[in-house]
Formats: structure tokens, C-alpha cells, sequence
């Protein structure tokens, strides 16, 4: 007993304190549980609450059976050279083992001449070997070479391909006399550095035109406000239409202060 803390502490004080504290009838719990479900446990219905636990042990389906491992496939075992030959014998009789076998090149004897050294005999012309890759893709020479490289012969582009440069105006040929290439049409566009502008474009046309036009109020809506709503510095009067008295109209006596 000396052992056993008091469940209270401060003013209060346990008589008893080897008595247990107070629990939850196992009847009970399971009611409880299902309002007031611990933390992070699933709310089971009063009504199964004691039916057995057959869910989380349930699986669907079949077994699958092992039939070849998977170490198997990736390293097969080495087979022997007779097994390989009745496993060459096998595959012969189809037309991709003979025009791609695995491997290798197919027998093209058949389609030459007779007599031709297969091995030793080559066709075309040796190619010439001129320029690198690395000469052609990033040639040996400074911007200005490569620049003025790049700009010959750019008008003859200009009329056979179209290719003009970033930003290169197109050249229409028109009458210099009567056209200036930095002639410039129309009127200037109505600009504001404020940007009210831009301060009109983010407003719906809609709502701008209900904020032009007049507000529409129900009658019987007004009429409600008027009586049954509070207004700032006046006194809630519901039965004021009723009164056929003046708005500063006052009841009741006067009180008259006494003489002294």
C-alpha cells in the first residue's frame, strides 16, 4: 500500500487507495467504442463487435506455383555440345534462323557467283578520308572567320529559301520615293503610366455596368429592415407605422424637479 499512488492530488484525497479505479464493463465497451473509437483504430459497429476475427486472416485467389526459379532463366545451366546440336537441329526449320541467325551473318553464298573468294573480295570504292567530324562541327577558326563565313551569299538565301536573320524586316521592294522602310500607320495607342488601363481590364464588363446602373430594392425587404432591424443612434420601434404621432413625440409625464 505504501507503494500506491493517490489517483487525486491536491485538495482531493483517496481513502482508499488500494481500491482499482473504475473501468468500463466489457458489455459497455463495445458501445463505447463504436461513439468513441481510440486513436487510430477502426470503428467497429456494436452489433459485430464480438463476431469473429475472420477479415484480416481472409485471402482471395490461388497459390501460384513455382515452376522454373527465377536464377534458373537468367543463368541456365551450360548444356552439352550433343544437346546444342539437336537444339540447332530443331530451330533450322525456320526461315529466321537461316536469314538472321543469332549472332552472326547468314549464309550469303547462294546469291554470288560460283567461284568467288567470299572472304577476300570487296565491293565499292574506298572512301577518301578529307575532314574530321571535329573540323566540320567546331572548325579551327575565330568568330570574326566564321561570322563573315556565315554572311556570304545571305541575300541569294534571302530570295531562294526565305531565310532571313532574327528580327531581319522583310524587304517588299517598294518605291523608295513614296515608302520609307521606318514609315510607321495608324494612330498611337492611348497610354497611362498610372495604369488605369490596367486597372479596368480586371473588372468583368458585367460588373461594371452594375455598378452603373441603379439598385433594385424589394419593398417588402425595405420595409422589414426598417422595422425589425437596429439602426446606429435610434431606438428599435416595431409599432412605430401604427402611432399616428410625430417622430419626436415623447410619452409619459414630466417630471418637474422640486423646489428647494
Amino acid at each position: 500500500p505504501d507503494r500506491i499512488r493517490p489517483i487525486y492530488s491536491g485538495k482531493f484525497f483517496d481513502r482508499t487507495p488500494c481500491w482499482p479505479s473504475l473501468i468500463t464493463p466489457p458489455e459497455a465497451k463495445k458501445y463505447f467504442n463504436f461513439r468513441y473509437p481510440p486513436a487510430g483504430v477502426e470503428r467497429v459497429f456494436y452489433g459485430r463487435a464480438n463476431d469473429p476475427q475472420i477479415a484480416p486472416y481472409l485471402t482471395h485467389g490461388i497459390r501460384s506455383k513455382i515452376s522454373v526459379l527465377a536464377n534458373t532463366l537468367i543463368n541456365p545451366q551450360p548444356i552439352t555440345t550433343f544437346q546444342q546440336k539437336i537444339k540447332d537441329k530443331k530451330e533450322s526449320i525456320y526461315l529466321s534462323n537461316r536469314r538472321a541467325p543469332l549472332g552472326k551473318s547468314h549464309d550469303q553464298a547462294p546469291g554470288l557467283p560460283k567461284g568467288m573468294d567470299t572472304t577476300n573480295t570487296t565491293f565499292g570504292t574506298a572512301v577518301i578520308k578529307e575532314y574530321s567530324a571535329k573540323d566540320v562541327v567546331n572548325p579551327p577558326k575565330s568568330y570574326e572567320e566564321v561570322f563573315k563565313e556565315g554572311n556570304e551569299g545571305h541575300d541569294l538565301y534571302v530570295v531562294s529559301h526565305n531565310d532571313y536573320y532574327a528580327g531581319e524586316a522583310k524587304n517588299r521592294k517598294y518605291n523608295p520615293s513614296s515608302f520609307h522602310r521606318c514609315s510607321v500607320y495608324g494612330v498611337p495607342t492611348p497610354h497611362f503610366n498610372d495604369g488605369r488601363a490596367m486597372a479596368k481590364s480586371l473588372y468583368w464588363l458585367h460588373e461594371l455596368q452594375m455598378k452603373r446602373g441603379a439598385k433594385f430594392v424589394s419593398k417588402r425587404a425595405d420595409d422589414f429592415k426598417e422595422k425589425f432591424q437596429h439602426k446606429l443612434g435610434r431606438v428599435l420601434d416595431p409599432i412605430a407605422e401604427t402611432m399616428n404621432v410625430p417622430p419626436d413625440c415623447t410619452f409619459g409625464a414630466c417630471l418637474r424637479p422640486e423646489e428647494y
